[in-house]
């Protein structure tokens, strides 16, 4: 408590400097008074009885130092006082003064846009999904290729079914289309997902549900959508009985079934999804007709969340191990799709760096390598969108 109180005291003191200083100031004369007339009394001379006083008081200045160091906050008073010159010296040179300000508001703005970049797109790329350090992008080569390319929907499936140390995949496939509102239309950016998505990602939507599982089986069967937040305010007002509303999308009714959190933007780096569409309503939007059968229609982007502790090294391992192969090598003998147009594609992971990836190659997204996804994939989606 007595620290407490003495703590109180100095920052009090910051507020009533001069006054402090001038009563020590007088304090002070009249104690070396009293010294020098003792001096006087005891036969000095003036000269004298003064010199002796001062020598008794250790230095007037030196007190009031010393005073000051235990009664105030010398660092705060320091800082204050530097201000306090470095506004004088502004006010002396204005011209200067305003260029320095423009230089430091240009730098300090440009670094903090640069750190925001870097936190977006290496640290935390997606806004609102859950996990991302352990998110990966899954890419396919066919023999022969030199780079990843997207998978069939059958090679996802196959590949969901056998790798035990994935714990969860998930497709998203950004495409852009024609969003129409009573008479108004315009261009926007979606993405196709896999019914799993929403669930995969961790990400709940703030109204409504995400897809259920099995809306991503079938030709056009679930019409239905689940739209962004920012979509939900601009084109909807907010209107909380969204839900069960319906949106023209591609020129086809959607059933709105939910809304996204704020601040959601999808999982494509530098693009904003304004609505999701399950995979079965592929065709609506994807030139080349119904894909979800053909092993050879290599169209979308898929994503692997890696189970806990496990290594990027030995899902590759696991992929590539001869009962995977097997699998996989089963499931091409036995498609009906019209595979023999392209090579059909075997299943081995290898690190996002590896330039001599052959078969399926798992390409890293999160922070350990985020630019591997943007580099295979973002080609092709502008193209999608054109």
């Amino acid at each position: 408590m007595r620290r407490l109180r003495a703590w109180f005291f100095r920052l009090r003191g910051l507020f009533n400097r001069d006054r402090r200083d001038g009563e020590f100031a007088s304090e002070i004369e009249t104690h070396l008074q009293l010294h020098i007339d003792d001096n006087l009394r005891a036969g000095m001379t003036p000269a004298e009885a003064r010199r002796n006083a001062l020598i008794k008081l250790g230095g007037v200045q030196q007190t009031k130092e010393s005073y000051r160091d235990q009664k105030g906050l010398p660092m705060i008073e320091t800082t204050l006082q530097d201000l306090r010159f470095g506004f004088r010296m502004l006010r002396r040179s204005p011209g200067f003064s305003l260029l320095a300000i423009l230089c430091l508001t240009l730098g300090i703005g440009a670094n903090a846009a640069v750190f925001s970049w870097i936190e977006g797109i290496l640290f935390r790329p997606y806004p609102a999904v859950t996990h991302q350090e352990r998110l990966v992008a899954v890419g396919g080569t066919a023999r022969g290729e030199a780079r990843g390319n997207p998978l069939s929907w059958p090679d996802f499936l196959d590949l969901q079914r056998s790798c035990t140390l994935c714990e969860t995949l998930f497709v998203s496939k950004i495409m852009g289309t024609t969003l129409s509102l009573g008479d108004r239309a315009e261009r926007t950016i979606g993405s196709i997902v896999s019914a799993n998505y929403f669930d995969a990602i961790g990400v709940h939507p703030i109204l409504g549900r995400g897809f259920e599982p099995g809306e991503d089986v079938g030709r056009n069967a679930h019409p239905v959508t689940v739209i962004s937040y920012q979509l939900w305010q601009g084109r909807f007002k907010g209107d909380p009985q969204i839900v069960g509303k319906t949106q023209r999308l591609n020129g086809v009714v959607h059933t709105i079934v939910g809304v996204a959190p704020e601040g959601f933007l999808g999982t494509f780096v530098g693009w904003g999804m304004q609505f999701w569409v399950p995979a079965s309503m592929e065709e609506t939007f994807e030139a080349g007709g119904y894909k979800l059968e053909d092993r050879g229609a290599r169209w979308i982007e898929s994503y692997v969340r890696l189970k806990p502790g496990v290594s990027l090294e030995q899902a590759q391992q696991e992929i590539s191990s001869e009962p995977i192969i097997r699998i996989r090598t089963e499931a091409v003998a036995s498609n009906s799709g019209p595979c023999g147009k392209r090579p059909s594609i075997t299943q081995v992971l290898c690190s996002p760096r590896s330039k001599s990836c052959s078969r399926w190659s798992l390409l890293c997204c999160s922070s350990r390598a985020p630019t591997s996804a943007i580099c295979c994939w973002s080609g092709r989606s502008r193209d999608a969108m054109k």
